[in-house]
């Protein structure tokens, strides 16, 4: 079958819309928050560090043990550091945006780091006279900490914007394909099928001159039909009781076309009518039937619509045209609008005898 669907006595799930990241990484800043917790991070790393060298020092007696002094320098020149990397992260970012030129800006921050720590240990050495004589297992580990610790908020600044540029840019891209959907909903609204305004025309001019009381009740129809298209067209979801109505009307257009050969059943109990739907899924879904199946008195086509396990059910028996063809552009399109709504999808299902779409009702 061309038509409605390729599948036998299986579930189609017709395209897909993933969420986009909800991970974020939030990049220092100078606000007095983020700077506040900076110093306490940074000041708990430092007096870390104080411990540990401390630690592999002793037992050497002409190592005095820290005192306050030592500590609050440690703790300073700690928070230089970071903040000297922090703002060589922006100023790089400036001239070498992530994630351009990525590895130039690798090298780059490596050797600003390697710069900054020397430039610390130095200072460091020329305020504690003291610590010159160090053992040189407690001089290279102190080294060796504050390379570590260099390196990881270089490395870790720049992979956080990397990250916070993937973030946005997968946020864009789900911004541009909810637009896009938008846009293309639009166009089956705007559209209505050219063939279905074209031969209910036709109709309309054989009933004025033929039978004036249908022609009257079938310019009714096609009155409300185009009504409840031009209101509903800025709407995401109407509910299912406005729905149902427009999609009698509709239906009451075919009904005049094609008569006997077009059987609709409607079967919704009330409590369901006040639930919600994308507006103009019943007339997709009614004119996909009738567009892809022969509708004939002697073998007419049944449609069926209820309601089962907070599904809208459209069913229909298949009796395929010869010349059907289908891109699928409106199935696809209803599918994924529902996705953008719902976390339960849209259910496509196709035996060899019938077509069902399963809709969430929202």
């Amino acid at each position: 079958m061309k038509g409605q669907a390729n599948c036998n006595n299986q579930k189609i799930d017709l395209a897909s819309i993933k969420d986009p990241s909800v991970f974020h990484t939030k990049l220092p800043n100078y606000t007095l928050k983020s700077i506040l917790l900076r110093i306490v991070t940074n000041s708990m790393v430092a007096i870390m560090v104080m411990q540990i060298m401390h630690f592999v020092a002793q037992p050497q007696p002409h190592i005095p043990n820290p005192g306050l002094y030592q500590y609050l320098s440690l703790i300073f020149f700690f928070n230089a550091l970071a903040e000297s990397i922090i703002l060589t992260d922006y100023i790089l970012e400036y001239f070498y945006p992530v994630p351009y030129k990525i590895k130039t800006r690798f090298i780059l921050g490596s050797i600003s780091a390697i710069v900054f720590i020397v430039i610390i240990i130095n200072l460091l050495f020329t305020i504690h006279s003291e610590y010159q004589n160090i053992p040189k297992n407690t001089f290279y580990l102190g080294v060796t900490f504050g390379l570590m610790f260099s390196f990881l908020l270089s490395i870790g600044l720049t992979v956080s914007r990397i990250t916070e540029k993937w973030v946005a840019s997968q946020k864009e891209i789900e911004v541009m394909k909810q637009e896009k959907l938008k846009m293309d909903y639009n166009l089956l609204q705007d559209k209505l099928n050219p063939h279905f305004l074209f031969n209910n025309l036709s109709v309309l001019k054989s009933l004025i001159m033929y039978d004036t009381d249908t022609a009257i009740k079938f310019t009714e129809n096609f009155t409300d039909v185009y009504r409840y298209v031009l209101k509903s067209k800025d709407k995401k979801t109407v509910p299912l009781k406005k729905e149902l109505e427009f999609t009698q009307s509709y239906i009451a257009l075919h009904k005049e076309r094609v008569g006997e050969g077009f059987i609709p059943q409607i079967n919704i109990e009330e409590e369901y009518l006040s639930r919600e739907i994308i507006p103009l899924t019943l007339q997709l879904l009614v004119e996909n039937a009738i567009k892809h199946n022969i509708t004939g008195k002697k073998s007419p086509l049944t449609l069926t619509i209820t309601i089962l396990d907070n599904y809208l059910i459209v069913s229909n028996n298949l009796q395929p045209k010869e010349s059907s063809y289908s891109t699928y552009t409106g199935l696809n399109t209803l599918t994924q609008s529902y996705k953008l709504l719902t976390q339960q999808n849209v259910i496509i299902e196709q035996s060899m005898d019938d077509f069902t779409v399963k809709i969430p009702l929202l």
